[in-house]
């Protein structure tokens, strides 16, 4: 029966879990931004209405919505497919080769997952915080009892006129939040194994180094 190197089989089901949370967290958000024309809630500022108006929405910068929505797509699912894909492939060579995660590359990919793993949670603080003020200044100015009974109240598009009703925004904003918080914590693992990779390898040539030194002893009569 093949043996395959167990770490690395790990690291490529974690690699293929984070290219699915990527698409849990871009299209939930995006979503939801077309839902409300274009305007981004995160963060989103409200204020008392007008006579036509019971309250206004100010969306916030953009930027609040294109930073998860980019870092998911690049750092989740482009990232995530790609290394699944190479550590799919060194899994299978493992079977024939043993000491194939020995000879992989770890500081740069480690170095990388420790920079990922910081954007990811920025993102996750962007869109947990972002969403939490948005959902208590609605809950303040529309008198709804939870945020997700906005998704039947009917917003008006003060630059087009255009009403609109926002739909589930609550359920996909929810989606959002745990795929981002268990992305976090999967490229956390991912460096955490790559740490102990690093180790093994550390030793394992330690030991390769030792045994060369006892080979090359020539014996004393």
């Amino acid at each position: 029966m093949a043996v395959v190197d167990l770490q690395l089989l790990v690291q490529t089901i974690l690699y293929f879990c984070i290219f699915i949370c990527g698409f849990a967290i871009s299209i939930p958000v995006g979503v939801t931004t077309n839902s409300f024309e274009g305007m981004c809630i995160l963060y989103a500022d409200f204020e008392k209405g007008d006579g036509n108006y019971k309250f206004m929405m100010t969306s916030s910068s953009k930027v609040n919505c294109n930073f998860p929505v980019y870092m998911s797509v690049f750092a989740c699912i482009f990232y995530g497919l790609a290394l699944g894909s190479y550590n799919a492939y060194a899994v299978r060579k493992s079977t024939a080769n043993q000491n194939i995660g020995s000879e992989m590359w770890v500081m740069p990919s480690m170095l990388i997952n420790s920079a990922i793993s910081v954007m990811v949670l920025i993102s996750a603080c962007m869109i947990s915080v972002g969403y939490k003020l948005f959902c208590d200044k609605l809950e303040e100015y529309s008198n709804i009892k939870t945020c997700g009974d906005g998704k039947i109240i009917q917003f008006t598009d003060k630059k087009t006129s255009t009403k609109f009703t926002p739909g589930n925004y609550a359920r996909l904003l929810t989606v959002a939040q745990i795929a981002c918080w268990t992305a976090c914590l999967l490229f956390l693992l991912q460096v955490a194994l790559g740490i102990l990779r690093f180790h093994r390898n550390r030793r394992l040539r330690q030991s390769s180094t030792d045994r060369e030194r006892i080979a090359n002893v020539e014996p004393t009569a």
